[in-house]
């Protein structure tokens, strides 16, 4: 997020230009994995205060054991050396070391109309220090050939995109039995930070940045305040709302989007942006922030396998002008300017802002690091996954999801993902910070606006 951000050229950072030192094996003496990327120490230190649990979904079409799912998450994580990894604080660096324990799974049946516990697993936060910063929850539905899978990963560990590709590995892992369960152990994957282009890691790169920003963004009304949006509020309650576009709805609004010279992305975020406008009521224009998590897989030097389990995003926050009728230009101008921003080398900026910030892992670090949060702007969040290859999966896993309780200055985060053609959209709101009723204006609004179907009935979202 670059909004009202100011660096100077000459602002320290250890992880500037230097992939020997996130690389390293010994930090102060101490062998390590390797020390955190900027993004990944954000989040570590983001969830001292608030829950930043990726949960991950799996709905299928059948049961399967709960022994032959733990082994599967056995090889799972023999495979991801970070999902056996706890982050511990050495010397003035975070770093991750080698953990012990396994992944826990937990067996809890439910109802045939009952709804998936999505919500308490949002917000039961990870302790910090014990291994691993992981876990699973399977629950079969009584009386029919259906269960559930959800794996909860701090978002330190892995991305959005990353985990979801986690959950699919593991039902892979479980239809192929015993004879794929001895997995290869992969090795601890390389920083994102290290593998930027060369010319984006020096701090100076940051400051050459910001001043394209500030020139482009010159006499642009500043972000507007949330009123209805109570971000000081430090508990969480979270609500998930799920919308559903089915294959041939998604198919039409691909096509329609297309041919209006927009993108997916530029279309579901100008119907949060609208929603967001919808709730002011009196119709004026306002300018609300979008803030937009970039996979950087492809766009790194050299490019990351897409199974490689890391956090691997960058994140955009784009002042934007709407009300909630403006016009369908709006869908083409964010996919434009999302472009924009990722060539420039934008994405990976305000996690490298927080590390250059020098938050350190203390008490007055974790408070200094709290305020910078709160001072960034309001903003709704979306995150979207993309189109997941299906190909090798097995045929009874029917749907795959994501979903993130929000941040402190997030209206919603919204998830976006396609999987079997279906379009799934996530809506994640704090009812601590939004009331219900708002949230449910703006889940109506999203899904009026994108032609989606409600996955519940709003009488029976629990809050």
């Amino acid at each position: 997020m670059a909004v009202g951000y100011s660096l100077r050229a000459d602002d320290p950072s250890r992880n500037g230009s230097s992939p020997a030192v996130s690389s390293a094996p010994m930090v102060d003496g101490q062998r390590v994995m390797r020390v955190l990327d900027p993004a990944e120490r954000y989040f570590w230190l983001l969830g001292h205060f608030t829950s930043v649990n990726a949960v991950l979904i799996a709905e299928l079409d059948r049961r399967i054991p709960a022994e032959d799912l733990g082994r599967a998450l056995a090889a799972l994580q023999r495979r991801h050396p970070l999902l056996r990894a706890r982050i511990e604080v050495v010397g003035s660096e975070l770093v991750f070391t080698e953990g012990q324990g396994e992944i826990p799974l937990t067996e809890a049946p439910l109802r045939e109309d009952e709804a998936i516990p999505v919500e308490q697993m949002m917000a039961s936060a990870f302790d910090p220090a014990p291994s691993p910063l992981a876990r699973c929850v399977y629950l079969p539905i009584e009386g029919r050939d259906r269960s559930v899978v959800v794996v909860v990963v701090h978002h330190a560990m892995v991305d959005g995109s990353a985990a979801s590709r986690l959950l699919q590995q593991l039902c892979r892992l479980v239809d192929a039995g015993d004879a794929a369960l001895e997995v290869v152990p992969g090795s601890v994957p390389t920083p994102l930070h290290d593998r930027l282009p060369a010319e984006l890691r020096p701090p100076r790169a940051v400051v050459d940045v910001l001043s394209q920003i500030r020139a482009e963004r010159q006499g642009q009304p500043e972000p507007s305040a949330l009123p209805f949006h109570a971000r000081e509020v430090t508990a969480q309650i979270p609500r998930d709302d799920v919308l559903v576009l089915d294959p041939e709805a998604a198919r039409r609004l691909v096509a329609e989007t297309r041919a209006a010279g927009g993108t997916v992305t530029g279309k579901i975020a100008a119907a949060l942006l609208q929603s967001t406008a919808a709730l002011f009521e009196d119709g004026d224009a306002r300018t609300i922030c979008l803030a937009a998590a970039t996979d950087l897989r492809q766009r790194v030097e050299p490019p990351l396998p897409e199974d490689d389990m890391m956090v691997a995003i960058g994140m955009l926050c784009t002042p934007y002008l709407v009300s909630a009728e403006t016009g369908g230009t709006l869908t083409r101008t964010i996919g434009e300017q999302i472009s924009r921003e990722v060539a420039r080398g934008e994405s990976h900026l305000f996690y490298r802002i927080a590390r250059i910030g020098g938050f350190e892992p203390t008490d007055a670090g974790f408070a200094s690091f709290a305020r910078w949060v709160a001072s960034t702007p309001q903003n709704i969040t979306l995150s979207n996954l993309g189109v997941f290859d299906h190909a090798q999966d097995p045929p009874w896993v029917r749907r795959l999801t994501a979903t993130m309780c929000p941040g402190p200055n997030q209206l919603a985060f919204v998830t976006a993902s396609t999987y079997r053609g279906e379009l799934v959209l996530n809506v994640a709101t704090d009812t601590a910070k939004l009331a219900p009723p708002l949230a449910e204006r703006l889940v109506a609004g999203i899904a009026a606006r994108t032609g989606a179907r409600r996955e519940r009935d709003p009488d029976e979202v629990s809050v």
